[in-house]
């Protein structure tokens, strides 16, 4: 049995619902369910909008309600919610939409010969447990404004899809919930870092391992496989892994003896995200690729050497980019900083846009970013990449992989 905890940051949301006049959100999309509540909302990822629901209050001393079915609630064992939890239960009994008085509790019928099943007494004493406590909905939208009147919800609302204001109609007003989340997500919570943590760690070391199991004649197609495999072997969902450049992928595809490619491999433990790149170096590598590589290690030390609270995204980039032209090297490497989380980029765009437009963040403790360092160069002889995951702390910064080697060579 389990009792799922918020892994949202309360602070931070406070802080952001409060600056924008938001009483609470109510959010319906699966991924935004898991980390206001630490419940995965099978039903809704299945796509049955609406069947969840959570309700994050602006006020953190009030809990985050999660809206679901009694039935799933005893069908996923899910435990009773004490009176004091940061999450509790607003369970309803009638299908999405319906009125009328919540009908009894349904449960799985006991097999036809009269067999105990123990564990299905546990899990139903915790669902009868849970309705002492606060009695079922009768359906979602009642359930819905039960957890709102409880939130203190009163006039704006946060909402994440027109879902929610088709059903609550004109009791409130409303604003889009995505750049408040993408605000809330920069600033990770405890239990999100400790999420990272692994997740960073984990794909750093199944990339490794799969290339360093790759051989000159074997084909980028294998390596793709390889990652994802040994990814999913370790619990992980693998997104991508990013080789080489497109047309040497797509048109030869073969692991060469002499050529060196860029890898970018990108994988999520638990909804969390890990952000790996580096240079491949195929046998010996090309003189000019290594400089190049020489160029990009530069940047990335002279970044994370003072990567702290207060500096931006653009001293960032300044910072790598004048330690190269320092060094004495000509190659135009990027520099740039991105948060990584829920998602490989998770951070706000700029003037709180739905479309993504890089904005130029004031870097703060507990922010957890990738420092991408590719070189931009064309590809004859391969192309280079170092990239890292990096903990923002009271006054620098910790690696969440390992950064000891800047290149793998196979």
């Amino acid at each position: 049995m389990s009792l799922p905890r918020p892994l949202i940051n309360r602070d931070r949301t406070q802080s952001v619902l409060e600056a924008f006049g938001v009483d609470a959100m109510v959010l319906t999309d699966p991924t935004s369910i898991y980390q206001a509540t630490g419940y995965w909302p099978q039903t809704v990822a299945m796509g049955q909008m609406g069947a969840a629901m959570a309700v994050v209050p602006a006020d953190r001393r009030r809990p985050v309600a999660l809206i679901t079915s009694q039935f799933l609630h005893y069908l996923y064992d899910l435990d009773d919610a004490p009176a004091e939890s940061p999450l509790q239960f607003f369970l309803y009994t009638a299908p999405f939409g319906m009125e009328g008085a919540a009908s009894a509790p349904l449960f799985l019928p006991e097999m036809p010969d009269g067999r105990p099943d123990p564990w299905d007494r546990i899990t139903r004493e915790a669902t009868l447990t849970q309705l002492e406590q606060r009695p079922a909905f009768p359906s979602a939208l009642a359930a819905l404004r039960g957890a709102l009147e409880e939130a203190g919800a009163k006039g704006l609302i946060g909402s994440d899809s027109l879902l929610v204001e088709a059903y609550l109609g004109y009791t409130f007003t409303y604003r889009p919930a995505d750049p408040l989340l993408r605000r809330i997500r920069m600033i990770k919570s405890s239990e999100e870092i400790a999420l990272m943590r692994y997740a960073a760690r984990t794909n750093a070391e199944v990339a490794r391992a799969c290339i360093l199991s790759m051989k000159p004649g074997d084909r980028y197609e294998d390596l793709r496989r390889a990652f994802f495999a040994e990814t999913g072997k370790r619990g992980g969902t693998a997104l991508f892994i990013s080789t080489d450049s497109p047309s040497i992928r797509q048109r030869d595809g073969v692991i060469r003896e002499g050529r060196s490619f860029q890898i970018d491999a990108v994988s999520s433990y638990a909804g969390y995200h890990g952000d790996y790149g580096r240079t491949v170096f195929v046998g010996e590598p090309d003189p000019v690729i290594r400089r190049t590589l020489d160029a990009s290690i530069v940047a990335n030390e002279a970044i994370t050497k003072i990567l702290k609270p207060g500096l931006r995204y653009s001293e960032v980039a300044k910072i790598g980019k004048d330690a190269i032209r320092d060094a004495g090297y000509d190659v135009i490497v990027p520099c740039t900083a991105h948060s990584v989380g829920l998602f490989h980029t998770d951070e706000a765009y700029k003037d709180d846009a739905l479309h993504f437009v890089k904005d130029d963040h004031l870097i703060e403790k507990d922010m957890i970013l990738s420092i991408d360092c590719p070189a931009l160069i064309s590809d004859g002889a391969g192309n280079v990449h170092l990239e890292d995951l990096w903990l923002i702390t009271e006054d620098g910064c910790e690696p969440l992989n390992d950064t000891s080697d800047p290149f793998l060579q196979i």
